[in-house]
C-alpha cells in the first residue's frame, strides 16, 4: 500500500493497532464442521523432524484420561498446551505472536503442546506443523470435542499452563483468545520458578 499524506500514514498506523487488538481478543468456535470425512483412526506412530515432534494419544482414551496422558510425557516440565485448529485465523496469529518469547522460555525449559482435533484436516495439519516448534497430538474428533466441553473451551485458540507437579498452573480456557505475549510470558516464569 502506498500511502504520500502523513495523516494516511497516522490513519492506517491506527488500523494496524486495532488489527492487532482485534487479533489479541478474538478467538474461533470451538466445533467448526469438519471440510472433510474424519479419518478412520488416529495416527499412533510418534516422529520427529526439525523443531517439532508429532505424538499420540491412545485413540480409546476418554474425558480427563486425554489431557492427564499428555501431561504424563512431561512430568518435572512447566508445559505451555495451545488448543487451536489449521483453520483457525486467530489461533494461527497468536503462534507468530509467541514465536517472540518462544526461544527464550524453551531454553528455560517450557515445553510448547499443541492440540488440536480432527476438524484440522490431517493434510492442512501435515503442511502447518513443520513450521511450529514444539509437541503436536491431533486427538481424533470424539476426543477433542469431549476434552473441549470437559474443559469447557468456548473458542480457540486456548491456553494452558501446567506446573512441574502437573497441576494446572494458569489456563485461559474459559474466555478463548490469545492473551498476549507478556501475561503468558509472566505466568510461565511463575511455574518456572516453583
Amino acid at each position: 500500500l502506498f500511502i504520500r499524506n502523513p495523516v494516511s500514514n497516522e490513519i492506517l498506523q491506527a488500523i494496524q493497532i486495532s488489527a492487532m487488538l482485534l487479533t489479541a481478543t478474538t478467538s474461533c468456535a470451538k466445533n467448526k464442521p469438519a471440510a472433510e470425512p474424519a479419518p478412520a483412526k488416529t495416527e499412533q506412530a510418534q516422529t520427529n523432524a526439525g523443531p517439532y515432534n508429532i505424538k499420540s494419544v491412545d485413540s480409546k482414551l476418554k474425558g480427563m484420561a486425554i489431557l492427564d496422558a499428555i501431561k504424563k510425557n512431561y512430568a518435572g516440565k512447566v508445559v505451555l498446551i495451545d488448543f487451536w485448529a489449521t483453520w483457525c485465523g486467530p489461533c494461527r496469529m497468536a503462534m507468530k505472536e509467541v514465536d517472540a518469547i518462544k526461544p527464550a522460555l524453551q531454553k528455560k525449559g517450557v515445553e510448547f503442546v499443541y492440540v488440536t482435533g480432527e476438524t484440522s484436516p490431517k493434510a492442512n495439519w501435515d503442511q502447518m506443523i513443520p513450521n511450529i516448534a514444539g509437541d503436536h497430538y491431533r486427538l481424533t474428533d470424539a476426543q477433542w470435542k469431549d476434552l473441549l466441553t470437559l474443559l469447557q473451551v468456548p473458542g480457540i485458540p486456548s491456553y494452558m499452563i501446567v506446573n512441574k507437579d502437573g497441576s494446572k498452573a494458569w489456563d485461559n480456557l474459559n474466555e478463548g483468545g490469545y492473551p498476549g505475549n507478556e501475561l503468558l510470558q509472566n505466568e510461565l516464569e511463575v511455574a518456572l520458578s516453583k
